[in-house]
């Protein structure tokens, strides 16, 4: 079996990580040597995957053990696990792309990335086995298309369960109303939404260019005030219904508009849009007050690109950087935390 070995200060986070990414094998007990934890997965992880657990917890390592080394947990039995199905029965599929392996869970539902390659009656069948394999799935769909438009929208195929586009999640001690169907959301920020929300401070002023539904915004609702911005309609309407539901309404500012046309400052800019975050970077500076930070979202292979950016625009510093998550071969969804001293 295999496992990963931590510091036992970080065992706690650690395990709660890889409980909420689905690779925590609960089957046996994590076991301490000295000042170790050996935390049992459910499988090896992809490379890109390792690659973001070390950018979040700093010296992890990844083992192959025997399975004696564990104690099973008492009443435990071997149960099938949704990756296993997948692994047992579509090994072919999954080694051309055609079917991965990760897959969302967003409340009550799960999202899975089947290609069109693969048969329509094969995907439902797949679909049904998602619904009676992970826990406390009430409907599963499948990505159709890519994130679209001003909206950050994707298109969805029901392939099992009750067709309810509407769920409420839980991270962090939050609560948030989603609608996968009209609203951008990905469950594996959440991490990263914890990091930024330890950072945020009560004399804090934060602006949240692109919102959604509100995770980064009521994440930082230790702040002073948050200025929530985003140009999709359906996204501020579920954003105001997690203010009244985390009782936030006191710190919260909903906006809708695009960004570039609200008149705002703050000392604590999120920039949570990877794909087009460069080009929303002089709005960011004229949002940020100087000595304030800018959270800086995007997509490369490295740093560099991403830092060069503001080289130009201001006198910067760069407190920290890590990869967020993996985005495509050889490709990551990155952030910089920007200290802006001035503006060129």
């Amino acid at each position: 079996m295999y496992c990963c070995k931590v510091d036992r200060k970080e065992g706690e986070k650690v395990r709660r990580c890889l409980l909420d990414k689905g690779l925590l094998n609960r089957e046996y007990k994590i076991k301490r040597v000295g000042d170790a934890l050996y935390i049992p997965l459910i499988d090896t992880l992809e490379p890109t995957l390792e690659d973001e657990l070390r950018s979040l917890f700093g010296n992890i390592e990844f083992l192959e053990v025997k399975d004696e080394e564990f104690q099973r947990r008492r009443g435990s039995k071997k149960e099938m696990s949704f990756r296993e199905y997948l692994l047992n029965n579509f090994k072919e599929e999954i080694e051309k792309g055609w079917v991965s392996l990760s897959y969302d869970v967003i409340g009550s539902i799960v999202i899975l990335q089947i290609s069109e390659e693969v048969d329509k009656d094969t995907r439902k069948k797949i679909g049904e086995n998602a619904l009676k394999l992970i826990p406390s799935i009430k409907t599963v769909f499948r990505k159709k298309s890519s994130i679209e438009g001003d909206y950050r929208i994707r298109k969805l195929e029901l392939l099992a369960g009750e067709y309810n586009t509407l769920t409420l999640y839980k991270e962090n001690s939050y609560r948030l109303w989603v609608d996968v169907e009209k609203v951008y959301f990905s469950p594996r920020l959440g991490w990263e939404r914890k990091r930024i929300m330890e950072m945020t401070s009560p004399k804090d002023v934060v602006v949240d260019m692109f919102c959604g539904v509100g995770p980064f915004s009521i994440a930082c609702r230790n702040a002073k005030k948050v200025y929530a911005i985003d140009i999709n309609p359906y996204a501020i309407e579920l954003l105001k219904r997690n203010i009244e539901l985390n009782k936030v309404k006191d710190k919260i500012v909903p906006i809708l508009d695009d960004v570039r046309n609200v008149d705002v400052s703050g000392n604590r800019v999120i920039m949570n849009l990877p794909k087009y975050s460069y080009k929303f970077v002089d709005k960011a500076l004229d949002i940020v007050e100087d000595g304030g930070i800018i959270h800086y979202y995007t997509i490369d292979k490295d740093f560099k690109g991403a830092e060069k950016i503001f080289e130009s625009k201001c006198d910067y510093e760069v407190l920290g950087k890590r990869i967020v998550k993996s985005y495509a071969p050889r490709e990551y969804v990155i952030v910089l935390d920007v200290k802006v001293n001035k503006r060129i």
